[in-house]
């Protein structure tokens, strides 16, 4: 029951979003000169053209955004940081996850079986992809068993628990576990790597690309130029309501003073998300004539720092547990983040499953038990340096990082160096780009890093399932003498479905990341837009704000 309310919620309010856009199209019929002078681009090579003559007007309804890193590699199989704000034009879900209510997508309902063991969808009839083959049960299982086969899928127990799966009918697919599992239906949620393209570009045993771009979104992937921008049109042929914008323009502005100052001259209508934005920014672009912000009133994520312990100076909990005391989270708060994010003691949002719980260990700001856990330790202060020393060697440790993950880690990690420089611990910061940064921590060349725990339909299955082989925390346990117990603890959540078991559970395993402190959640993420107001009127942020969604801007009418 709860399943079909939602879904007839959410067909609910599509039915109103449709009838407000065909009002907003029939106004854009009647304003179509206005909205040309204000800034389209026409049909061309050139999105900075303003049209072919002098007398020449262009009708065409353009959106223009920018991003931090080209689109080189759309690709539903391994999607960066960078395709958060071009994933959902083209690429669609079975399911989707909005205001923490899973509802329809490709799929127009599912049921699970009485054991849980059988999930079946019943997907929309007549959907197509952009390359005009149908996107029917065969495709969709098509999509699946190619992504069974990915070994980085290895957290979505709802595609590697897959036993078999058998199309009843084109739109009826039905898929078989040996168990059940409480979150099967929140893994189809992820929006950069669960959605669906046509099976013909898909390349056996290639994970990272496909041969083209071909998906169901209401946008075509239309034209790439190199260090310049990508073009994306409308889909003529789309299941859902008609797009507003007959055209997408992705322009590729890399540095963050740059893209403002493209917003403030029009060359671009709006910027979203944290990656490209910071608090200041935010707060400097909303501030600009002709200019709007709006903040996400769910937090995205936590942010977090991992400790590997492993390493020399970091096996002993008491150095983990000085660096927690002496990281002041209230100062990031305000000096960072302006007071819109907050402290988190957990490394995810407030509305995730399985938060409610009791945390035994709490690492308020305390310098003075920091300095008097490291003396405990043996590491002494050298008072002309200023820095900790121990049998001839300095505390000195290695903080890594995504260059460009988040536009705050840059000055994040070097308010933390300066923290942590208060009791003598001598930090240094190393950025590197995003494969590097990954290949490092897996090798466990790292000290600290900057973790980013998932989004609140994955936390926490999906934080705590790859920790026994692909994440910073993996080499961290090793340095643990009892940590198989925490890896065996990981294992019972992903068999069962019972709910007290699940919250026994997940309260050990957040004790024990915490306490121990493996992990240190700083504050909960919160995602942002700016916009030009001569184009956008505003955007519903639904809980799950890291991926842009164009049906939530509101056309400036």
């Amino acid at each position: 029951m709860g399943i079909e309310n939602n879904a007839k919620k959410h067909l609910e309010r599509k039915s109103n979003m449709k009838k407000k856009r065909i009002l907003a199209l029939a106004m854009a019929l009647c304003m179509s000169l206005m909205l040309a002078a204000c800034g389209s681009t026409p049909t061309n090579s050139d999105p900075a053209d303003t049209g072919s003559g002098d007398d020449e007007v262009s009708t065409t309804k353009t959106l223009t955004m920018a991003i931090a890193a080209e689109t080189t590699t759309l690709s539903p199989l391994y999607m960066g940081n960078a395709n958060m704000c071009t994933d959902m034009l083209v690429y669609e879900n079975l399911v989707n996850y909005e205001n923490g209510e899973i509802v329809p997508g490709l799929a127009e309902r599912w049921e699970f079986s009485d054991d849980g063991c059988t999930l079946t969808f019943y997907l929309r009839p007549g959907v197509t992809f952009h390359d005009g083959t149908p996107c029917d049960a065969e495709a969709v299982k098509a999509n699946l068993e190619h992504k069974q086969s990915n070994p980085s899928f290895y957290t979505l127990k709802a595609v590697t628990d897959i036993e078999s799966m058998e199309t009843v009918d084109d739109t009826t697919l039905v898929i078989h576990y040996t168990h059940p599992y409480f979150a099967y239906l929140n893994d189809f949620c992820w929006n950069d790597v669960m959605t669906i393209c046509a099976p013909s570009l898909l390349i056996a045993g290639d994970f990272q690309t496909v041969s083209d771009v071909s998906g169901t979104g209401p946008y075509v992937y239309d034209e790439y130029v190199a260090g310049e921008y990508t073009r994306f049109v409308r889909n003529e042929n789309y299941w859902g309501d008609a797009p507003y914008w007959d055209e997408i323009i992705v322009k590729y502005i890399p540095d963050s003073t740059s893209r403002i100052q493209a917003l403030q001259t029009g060359e671009i209508d709006m910027i979203y998300g944290s990656a490209l934005l910071t608090y200041e920014e935010y707060q400097q672009a909303s501030t600009l004539p002709g200019m709007a912000g709006q903040m996400a009133d769910l937090a995205t994520r936590a942010r977090d720092i991992t400790l590997n312990a492993s390493r020399p100076a970091l096996n002993d909990l008491r150095v983990r547990q000085a660096i927690a005391y002496a990281i002041n989270k209230e100062e990031i708060v305000e000096g960072l983040t302006y007071g819109y994010e907050e402290v988190a003691e957990l490394p995810f949002t407030p509305d995730s499953p399985y938060m409610d719980i009791e945390l035994e260990t709490h690492y308020n700001y305390d310098l003075d038990k920091a300095n008097e856990l490291l003396d405990e330790a043996g590491w002494v202060m050298n008072d002309s340096t200023g820095i900790r020393e121990k049998d001839g060697e300095t505390l000195t440790l290695k903080l890594t990082m995504d260059s460009v993950f988040d536009s705050l880690n840059q000055s994040l990690a070097t308010l933390i160096q300066t923290q942590l420089g208060k009791v003598g611990i001598d930090l240094t910061i190393t950025g590197l780009e995003q494969m590097e940064w990954y290949s490092g921590f897996m090798a466990g060349d790292f000290d600290l890093t900057f973790w980013q725990p998932q989004y609140n339909y994955a936390a926490p299955h999906c934080w705590f399932t790859p920790m026994d082989t692909m994440t910073p925390q993996t080499v961290s346990l090793q340095g643990m003498d009892d940590a198989q117990e925490f890896l065996d603890a990981i294992q019972k959540t992903i068999q069962t479905d019972d709910e007290t078991e699940l919250r026994e559970l997940f309260t050990y395993l957040y004790n024990y990341d915490t306490g121990n402190v493996i992990d240190i959640p700083l504050t909960y993420q919160k995602d942002m837009i700016v916009y030009n107001t001569s184009k956008i009127s505003g955007y519903d942020f639904i809980g799950t704000p890291c991926f842009f969604n164009v049906d939530n801007l509101h056309p400036a009418e």
